[in-house]
């Protein structure tokens, strides 16, 4: 993919949050840097990681949850995507049952 494709692409997924978008280009990028599964694990554990320890997100696991993000190791980070993953999945089940 060349620089220009690359920026348009993600200005168009800036503008959309198309999560499909989103995924797709991410695998293009793992594609073109031949990462190996292992290191492709070690990317969304370092994703998910960082995005539960933004201010809102830790505030939010904190207050709502009583979860304290500093003190789960990797199996405690996996264990708060693993929820994540399944609350979105419903939620998108629950909007394709709707426009039925």
């Amino acid at each position: 993919m060349n620089e220009k494709k690359m920026l348009a692409n993600l200005k168009e997924l800036r503008e959309s949050k198309d999560v499909d978008l989103i995924a797709e280009s991410i695998r293009e990028i793992i594609g073109m840097y031949g990462l190996t599964m292992a290191e492709v694990a070690a990317v969304n554990y370092y994703i998910m990681e960082q995005a539960l320890k933004t201010p809102v997100n830790r505030v939010f696991l904190k207050e709502r949850m009583e979860i304290d993000i500093d003190s789960l190791g990797v199996d405690g980070i996996l264990q708060v995507q693993r929820a994540l993953v399944a609350t979105y999945a419903g939620q998108v089940k629950k909007e394709e049952n709707a426009d039925v």
